[in-house]
């Protein structure tokens, strides 16, 4: 084996180990770049917080902004549809007192810790409104998919069991 031979066969193997090198650096990079912009939706029962705000809450806790892609709604773990106005009224025509809410369908987006109610009352009492917090900690149940803005990752968001 001469020179030559050797020399090639070093350069040939450090181009290798180069490409390799750039190849895991590059995958590195990715996922970095995805988990710094991912967001993180988390739903949460809120009782007699903020003057006596009491509701289902969702928070975007995660570092870059959310896409709603589609939400679902469970009463007594019967599917009624997404979370919307139409789906709302009906749900609440028998209820003692109409909370407020706000809807989610396909396209709303969360920015990087953006808070909505997705269904509260402001003047919450403990004696009077008892029925609403056993809605929300137990009876009603809301499912949102969402997604990054950059990425799509089907993502879900459930309230926790209470």
């Amino acid at each position: 084996m001469d020179s030559n031979t050797i020399i090639t066969t070093c350069a040939t193997a450090a181009a290798v180990g180069s490409l390799w090198a750039s190849t895991v650096q590059a995958r590195a990079l990715k996922v970095h770049n995805r988990t710094s912009v991912m967001p993180h939706l988390q739903i949460r029962q809120v009782k007699n917080y903020e003057n006596g705000r009491t509701g289902l809450q969702v928070l975007n806790v995660g570092l870059g902004p959310a896409l709603v892609t589609r939400s679902t709604v469970e009463l007594d773990g019967v599917p009624v549809g997404q979370w919307d106005w139409p789906t709302f009224e009906s749900m609440s025509a028998d209820w003692p007192q109409r909370p407020s809410m706000y809807a989610l369908f396909g396209g709303v987006s969360f920015p990087m810790g953006d808070c909505q109610y997705l269904v509260h009352l402001d003047d919450y009492d403990e004696a009077r409104h008892a029925w609403f917090w056993e809605l929300v900690a137990g009876r009603l149940s809301i499912e949102i998919e969402y997604e990054s803005f950059y990425w799509g990752d089907n993502l879900r968001a459930v309230p926790p069991p209470l």
